[in-house]
């Protein structure tokens, strides 16, 4: 559409001059008033042009780069959070139902977990109760009997054993710095 614009222009201005130049008293003032007024259009034209121009890469350059953020690293972040967010939330399901229970066995505390899950949200699963209870017994806030009953510590007691999360200290800090202003 501007070169339409610049071409168009280009060819009134000279059918102006043209016809200006075949007139029988010709002043030279309006010829240069005539190609001045279009000149000055023809370079507006062309600015606006490569103004558009820029802005137009600018936002497929802004285009491409948003598409490669969600490519790559971006992707591998995001999917590497979710799968320690889901490890977590394995971990809590199985302390909550250890906690309601009590004691339970390794299937009692798997079906514990599957049916908190379709009553909760409606959703069946093959919940991993192993690795649940490895990391729960990593972290040394359940322990398992003689005959197999895994048993959680009681809460105040995990909170200690677990310790200060970062996110609590990340808080803390904010705190800290909300204070001092």
């Amino acid at each position: 559409m501007d070169w339409v614009k610049f071409l168009a222009t280009a060819i009134v201005g000279l059918v102006a001059v043209l016809s200006s130049l075949q007139a029988a008293t010709t002043d030279l003032r309006v010829i240069g008033a005539i190609l001045s007024t279009i000149g000055g259009y023809c370079v507006k034209t062309y600015f606006t042009f490569q103004q558009n121009l820029a802005a137009y890469q600018n936002m497929i350059t802004q285009s491409m780069y948003d598409k490669q953020l969600d490519s790559g690293r971006g992707t591998l972040l995001h999917l590497c959070d979710d799968v320690i967010q889901q490890e977590v939330k394995e971990v809590m399901i199985a302390f909550f139902i250890l906690m309601e229970q009590g004691k339970a066995t390794r299937q009692e505390l798997d079906q514990g977990c599957e049916d908190l899950i379709r009553e909760e949200f409606n959703e069946t699963c093959n919940f991993d109760v192993d690795d649940a209870v490895h990391k729960l017994e990593k972290l040394g806030i359940v322990t398992r009997d003689p005959i197999g009953r895994y048993q959680c510590v009681g809460l105040k007691r995990a909170n200690e054993i677990i310790g200060v999360t970062t996110e609590e200290l990340v808080i803390k800090a904010k705190q800290g710095n909300n204070t001092t202003l």
